[in-house]
């Protein structure tokens, strides 16, 4: 008799440490997946801002392109300009 409440013991405790290894092994498991999803989460936010500032980027370039044009123009009517000045073409701030 006593050796059965020493075998039913060691079974008991068997039976728990087990339980607690494999309960202890899933809650990592679901931790591991909901970590996971998290990090998924992240890497679409931060896909989407540098899809995002890609664009914005294209859209600057442009407009720095507009830009330098506009002023390539202007530097040449102000070459005209004081060009014309030289040759004494303008009378009184008109200019043929």
């Amino acid at each position: 008799m006593n050796n059965d409440i020493i075998i039913t013991g060691i079974f008991s405790f068997v039976g728990t440490l087990v339980g607690f290894i494999f309960g202890l092994r899933r809650k990592n498991a679901e931790t591991d997946k909901i970590v996971l999803e998290n990090v998924k989460g992240v890497i679409e936010v931060y896909t989407q801002t540098i899809e995002d500032m890609k664009k914005e980027i294209q859209e600057l370039k442009k407009e720095i392109k507009d830009y330098r044009e506009c002023i390539d123009k202007l530097e040449e009517e102000l070459h005209n300009f004081k060009r014309k000045m030289e040759n004494g073409d303008c009378k009184d701030g008109d200019c043929k």
